[in-house]
């Protein structure tokens, strides 16, 4: 792993533009709208190039569709440059980590 910040800086500009293009986001559940709420992670570097970037997302997901409550989840994901994939890495699910369920009232 190389740092430094212009490898921070490109890395953090390919995750920005990652989320312009849907293609690269098919197969995962990331969107377009999530472009503003990512957190850099860290990232590596082969040949002189920024090849993978790690980031997470805070997430809130319904456990059903008809649920007015959600789960706080955080979720890992590494974008792949080279290959041109996202691969999510895994995922907490804060919520429930604290002995809490969505049906449970605040």
């Amino acid at each position: 792993m190389s740092s430094g910040p212009d490898f921070t800086r490109k890395a953090r500009r390919l995750v920005d533009s990652l989320f312009q293009h849907p293609e690269l986001l098919h197969g995962t559940s990331l969107k377009p709208r999530h472009r503003q709420r990512w957190i850099y992670l860290g990232h590596e570097v082969e040949g002189g190039e920024v090849s993978r970037v790690r980031f997470g997302l805070m997430r809130h997901p319904r456990p059903y569709a008809f649920s007015r409550q959600s789960h706080q989840v955080a979720e890992y994901y590494t974008y792949d440059v080279a290959a041109g994939k996202v691969i999510r890495e895994g995922g907490v699910n804060i919520t429930r980590r604290q002995g809490v369920d969505a049906d449970d009232p605040p």
